[in-house]
Parts: C-alpha cells; structure tokens; sequence
C-alpha cells in the first residue's frame, strides 16, 4: 500500500556519513533510524515544530512516543558503557 509521506534522499559528505556510522555501531541502531533521530533533534533544536492541530490526533504523538522511548533507550545504553568503564577502571 502506497504511503501518503514521499520519502527523503540523503546523500551526506564522509564526514557526516563516518559520524551516522560510528553512532550505528555505538547504539546498534540502523542508518536510517540514526538519521531519523538526528533530524527530530535538529528540529527540536531549531523550535520548529509545530504543537498538534487537532488534540485528537495521536500519530505526531504516537512518533515523539517513539522517540522519546528511543531517547531513553540510548541513554540507558550510555548509562551502560560508562558504568562498565567505571567498573573495569576500579580494578586496575
């Protein structure tokens, strides 16, 4: 079934791309997903978004839903690899 949202091409530079891919292998996460999380933030950062037309409306609510718990998870995994670091660096 077609979509109603077109989909985006992104071509990034090699700098960009080595960054989007070192943020792959930390989170375990895909490119596209990555990208994703990047763009929300970029918007977000800029104040750009705009608050839900109708109330009712839960699909933005059910995407910032999704990014949050994407958030969340990414701190956790942070949380994470700091702690070990900590850990292994108490033993030596």
């Amino acid at each position: 079934m077609p979509s109603k949202r077109k989909r985006i091409g992104y071509l990034p530079t090699a700098e960009v791309q080595e960054i989007i891919n070192k943020i792959c292998a930390l989170e375990n996460i895909s490119q596209s997903k990555v990208t994703g999380i990047l763009v929300k933030e970029a918007i977000n950062a800029r104040n750009l978004k705009k608050p839900l037309q109708n109330p009712n409306d839960v699909s933005g609510n059910s995407n910032d839903n999704e990014f949050n718990l994407v958030k969340e998870f990414l701190e956790y995994k942070r949380f994470k690899i700091m702690l070990k670091k900590a850990i292994s660096e108490e033993i030596i």
